[in-house]
C-alpha cells in the first residue's frame, strides 16, 4: 500500500510521468498566474495547441530511461493513464481542456497512509488525475485512505498580477498543489504562493492534524510557484537550499539545526518554446530526487550541484531531462514517490516556528 513519509527515505515504488500527448493550456488567467506571471501577455499570447512531436519523443525518451535507471535501483515503476487531453471540458464558469501528464507529483499528496487529490489553481489540470484512477481505486480497495480536496471555482476574482512580489492568487479559496508541500514526518511545510492559499493550509489542518501532523506556513521565501526547486531535503538534518532565493538570514526556520547548503550555481538548459520563452525558471536544475539518503538522481549539466552533493556523501546519477524548462518538470516533478521504506518519525521539529 501507499506508505511514504519524506522525500529521502530508500524509494521502493514510485510513479513516472509520460509525454505522449502534451498540448499548451489555453491561455486564461489561471496559465498566466501559475506559468507566466513575469511575462508581458503579448509574449506568451500564441502559445497553442500540441506539443512538437520531436520535444514529445525527446521527452519521452528521457522519461523512459529515467524510469529504466530507477528499476535498476530495485524500484518498482508505474506510469500514468494516456488521456484525451485536447478533450473540452466545462463548468458553470469556464471551460478548458487538457495540459499533460508529466508531472505525477504535482497533484497528489502521499502521507502515510493516505493520498490526497490537490486542488490545483489552472482550470487545464481539474481532471488531470483521472490518469492515476485505477491505481488510486486498487489502492483504496487494499485499505488506503484516498480523498479529494474540494474543487475551486477558479472565478476570473481568484487572480491578481498587481504585485508580482506577492502570489497572484488571493485568499479566496483552497487552492494547493502537492508540490507546494515540502513532508518531513509529522511536520509539513506549506508555502503559500501562485498555487496554495492560506485557505489551503487551513483545510489541510482541519484533516490533518487530528491524524498528528503539524501544518506550517511558509510566506514571503517564493511567490511564484512550487517549493521543490528552493527546498529540498535530502536526507535528515540536511537541506539545500536555492542560493538565490533563500540566505543565512532567510530560510523556513523549521530548519534552523539543519545542516544548510545554500546553492545557486546552477547550468540553465534553456527552452525550446519560441522566445526562449518558459514556464518554470532555470532553477528547475536544483529539482532533484532522492532515490535513499546517499543518492539522488541528478540533471547531468548540474555539474558543480554533483559535487556539492558529494561533499556530504550523497552520490549521484546523473540523467537527460532536455525540457524540463519547456515542459516545467524536473526530476522530482516527473515522479510521484508512493512507497519509501520508512516510518512515520517526529523529527522534532515543531517547536521551531516555520513563517518568515
Amino acid at each position: 500500500m501507499i506508505s511514504s513519509h519524506n522525500d529521502w527515505d530508500t524509494l521502493e515504488e514510485c510513479f513516472v510521468g509520460i509525454a505522449d500527448d502534451v498540448h499548451h493550456p489555453p491561455m486564461d488567467s489561471s496559465v498566466m498566474s501559475f506559468s507566466y506571471a513575469g511575462y508581458d501577455p503579448n509574449e506568451v499570447k500564441d502559445l497553442k495547441g500540441r506539443y512538437p512531436q520531436w520535444i514529445l519523443d525527446e521527452a519521452n525518451e528521457d522519461l523512459d530511461n529515467l524510469a529504466k535507471t530507477l528499476e535498476q535501483e530495485g524500484v518498482i515503476v508505474h506510469r500514468p493513464e494516456p488521456t484525451n487531453i485536447s478533450a473540452e471540458f466545462s463548468t458553470p464558469d469556464w471551460k478548458s481542456h487538457g495540459w499533460y501528464n508529466y508531472c505525477p507529483r504535482d497533484l497528489l499528496l502521499p502521507l502515510d497512509n493516505l493520498i490526497i487529490d490537490c486542488p490545483s489553481a489552472m482550470r487545464s489540470r481539474y481532471f488531470e488525475t483521472m490518469a492515476y484512477r485505477s491505481y488510486l481505486m486498487g489502492q483504496m480497495e487494499e485499505g488506503v485512505k484516498w480523498i479529494t480536496a474540494p474543487k475551486p471555482r477558479l472565478l476570473e476574482s481568484l487572480y491578481t498580477f498587481e504585485d508580482l512580489t506577492q502570489p497572484t492568487i488571493t485568499n479566496d479559496e483552497i487552492i494547493f498543489d502537492a508540490a507546494n508541500i515540502v513532508r518531513l514526518g509529522k511536520d509539513l511545510l506549506f508555502q503559500v504562493s501562485n498555487s496554495g492559499s492560506k485557505k489551503g493550509a487551513m483545510w489541510l489542518r482541519t484533516i490533518l492534524e487530528p491524524l498528528g501532523y503539524r501544518v506550517h506556513l511558509a510566506e514571503g521565501f517564493y511567490a511564484y510557484t512550487h517549493f521543490d526547486s528552493t527546498v529540498v531535503p535530502l536526507r535528515e538534518g540536511l537541506v539545500l537550499f536555492n542560493g538565490a532565493r533563500l540566505n543565512e538570514n532567510h530560510y523556513p526556520s523549521i530548519f534552523k539545526n539543519w545542516d544548510k547548503i545554500f546553492f545557486d550555481d546552477v547550468v540553465d538548459i534553456g527552452s525550446v518554446l519560441p522566445n526562449g520563452v518558459s514556464p518554470c525558471s532555470p532553477y528547475i536544475g536544483l529539482n532533484l530526487l532522492m532515490v535513499n539518503p546517499i543518492l539522488a538522481i541528478v540533471d547531468e549539466n548540474q555539474i558543480e550541484l554533483r559535487r556539492q552533493l558529494s561533499r556530504k556523501g550523497i552520490d549521484s546519477i546523473g540523467l537527460k531531462m532536455r525540457h524540463a524548462r519547456s515542459l516545467s518538470g524536473g526530476f522530482h516533478c516527473v515522479t510521484l514517490d508512493v512507497k519509501r521504506n520508512g516510518e512515520l518519525q517526529d523529527y522534532g521539529l515543531h517547536s521551531v516556528s516555520s513563517s518568515s
